[in-house]
Order: C-alpha cells, then structure tokens, then sequence
C-alpha cells in the first residue's frame, strides 16, 4: 500500500478520534468518505483495516457505524463509487464493508413456550427493568428471550458486565436484530471478546460482523478464518487481514 494511502488513513484516524465516539464521529466518517476521490477513499480503508492498533481500530468502527446507519449520511452514490473502486483492486477488506449478504443460519422463531415470568409482562416492563435492574437471573432471563428492543436497553444497563455480554452474543438460535444491537452498543462494540461472539455467531448478519472484525487480534482473526460454523465471506475477510497483519509486520497494540 503506498505512503499517501497510509497517510491518509492517518489523517482519517485524527480526524475521527478529535470527535466523540457515536453518532457525531459516524457522520464525519461518511464526511470524510464522501469528499475523497473514491480510489482513494478505497485505498484508505483497506490500509484501516489492515492496523492493529487502538485508533486504527475505532476509526474504522465508525466507518461501520456511518455504512450500518442510513442516517449518517454517506451518499448511495459515493458508497457504491467506493465499493468499486475497491472491487477493481481486488481489496476484499474494503468490498466486504459494503455488501450485506444473509446471515449464515436463517432464525426461526423458537416454538417453546414463552417464559412464566415474563408473560404477564408488557414490552415497557421488560425494557424498564433491562435498563435497570440488578437481579441477574431477571436480566438472564430478558436476554434469552431476545427481543431486539429490551436487548438494547439492557445493553445500557450499569450492572452488565462483559461476560454477561459476551453470553448474549453467543447465544444460538439469536434473532440477527439482536446481534444488532450488540454490535452497535458503544459501550461494548469495541470489546474484543463481544466483537468475537457477534462475528462467531452464525446467526449474525456479515454486514455487522465483518466491521467488528478489525477489533480482533490476529490470533482470534485466524481462529474465526477456519470456523466452519462462520459465514464465508467473513472466513475470507479473516483470513486476508491475518495475512496482511503478519506480511506487514503490524503490532497489536
């Protein structure tokens, strides 16, 4: 990757750092994308998402955030002048940001009966009490049954705690909305082991778990490279970012 495209992604990484993680630095990253030359836009991330460091890392989830989120106000048209410019330098790290396949294992409603516990409740109950509760068993219990909406409020949650999390990720069968919310929560996006259990799950959508996959080390990049139970294109995308951490000698820092 040449100077100007590493410089680039530095200046990018400073840009979006100055602001505050969220939807403000999600709107400056489709900022940013869409005022470049679509090259060069191309050739930027791809040098985003070979880093390994911290700011490499949240520069990029931003990108994912401002891709995901419609209201971020990246432009059809620079998306899809950027997806082709990445398709015609073969920069799979790049492509795989902006296409947005099924997810590997298709969620079917569960036919077990609804939890005796949770029945009587109405959907502002269940999101009241995620959003505030301490009683893990409670709290156990809402993420099982998975309702996209309480997951999100119980993502907000102080009492969670990354372990916790994690077991929300994991979970199979999941409904790929609530892998969502996982995955867009700031206070756990940026969690290796909650991006690893989003991205391992094949109920997650590969639009979301290839852009946690800059959050990994190398280490569990090449672990998720050979998980059959992982969707295709994001083995791919593992396996390319490992090679290209370990051809350019980044540090994981």
């Amino acid at each position: 990757m040449s100077e100007a495209a590493e410089a680039l992604a530095r200046e990018l990484v400073r840009r979006l750092l100055a602001l505050e993680e969220g939807p403000v630095r999600a709107r400056a990253a489709a900022r940013a994308l869409a005022e470049e030359d679509p090259e060069d836009a191309a050739v930027a991330l791809s040098a985003l998402a070979r880093r390994a460091d911290a700011g490499g890392r949240l520069a990029l989830a931003a990108v994912g955030q401002a891709l995901l989120d419609p209201g971020a106000g990246l432009p059809y048209d620079s998306a899809a002048e950027i997806y082709a410019a990445g398709a015609a330098r073969g920069l799979d790290e790049v492509t795989a940001l902006f296409v947005a396949p099924p997810p590997r294992q298709p969620f079917r409603e569960p036919r077990d009966k609804a939890d005796p516990r949770l029945a009587r409740l109405t959907l502002g109950h269940k999101k009241a009490l995620a959003r505030a509760r301490r009683d893990p068993d409670l709290l156990a219990r809402l993420a099982a049954e998975g309702t996209p909406s309480v997951v999100r409020e119980m993502l907000q949650n102080p009492q969670l705690t990354e372990e916790f999390v994690v077991r929300v990720a994991a979970r199979r069968p999941c409904r790929p909305e609530t892998l969502r919310c996982v995955a867009e929560a700031r206070r756990w996006r940026t969690r290796p082991a909650v991006a690893l259990a989003v991205a391992r799950n094949p109920y997650a959508e590969p639009a979301v778990a290839t852009k946690l996959l800059p959050f990994l080390g190398t280490a569990d990049l090449g672990e998720l490279a050979v998980d059959p139970a992982v969707h295709a294109l994001v083995r791919a995308l593992a396996a390319r970012l490992v090679r290209q951490r370990e051809d350019e000698g980044w540090s994981e820092r």
